[in-house]
């Protein structure tokens, strides 16, 4: 009888870790086929970390919002930052609020530190996943192209109920797959 007991507890766990497994899996695709895609500027950063795996660290150029007025907020607070698309068609986030907001697109981030009204965001889209091999000469090719007077890359993020999921690195107007890929062909 116990040993019933404990095969159909471990077949539970086994399900939930497998289920929770699925959903992160099927969440983050789901934005990818149905999400509303932006256009963020990438800023100069420092992708040097040790201890992480084969990904191209990423920062956006413009990841500050001023606060609104009567808004206090901490650092490591939870908040939903509204999208908006400028004339070259990179989007910027233009305010903050604590709810989602319905109707509006908007991704959810952390405040990373508040300094002279302005909200300094930490945002989910951070980290561009690639090839093993590849990804040491695409972070070259990143860090080219976002030293200080040549800022030319971009990501291209699907967002949907304030999830984020990058869909594409770009730099120079080419994916950064293609550009690693030309650069081993000469």
């Amino acid at each position: 009888m116990k040993n019933k007991l404990m095969i159909a507890l471990f077949c539970c766990v086994a399900l939930a870790q497998l289920s929770t497994s699925f959903s992160m899996i099927i969440n983050r695709e789901s934005v990818l086929k149905n999400g509303e895609q932006f256009k963020f500027k990438a800023a100069p950063f420092d992708p040097y970390d040790a201890f992480r795996g084969r990904y191209v660290a990423l920062q956006i150029a413009e990841n500050t919002v001023s606060l609104p007025k009567g808004m206090a907020l901490r650092s490591g607070q939870e908040v939903y930052a509204r999208i908006a698309v400028d004339e070259q068609g990179f989007a910027k986030f233009t305010t903050l609020s604590l709810r989602k907001p319905q109707g509006i697109a908007c991704m959810q981030a952390k405040v990373s530190y508040i300094s002279k009204g302005v909200a300094h965001l930490d945002l989910p889209v951070d980290r561009y996943y690639m090839e093993e091999k590849a990804a040491p000469a695409a972070e070259k090719a990143y860090r080219e192209h976002t030293r200080r007077g040549k800022q030319d890359a971009y990501i291209l993020v699907r967002v949907r109920d304030g999830f984020a999921v990058i869909e594409a690195l770009y730099v120079g107007d080419r994916r950064i797959e293609d550009v690693v890929k030309g650069s081993k062909n000469n």
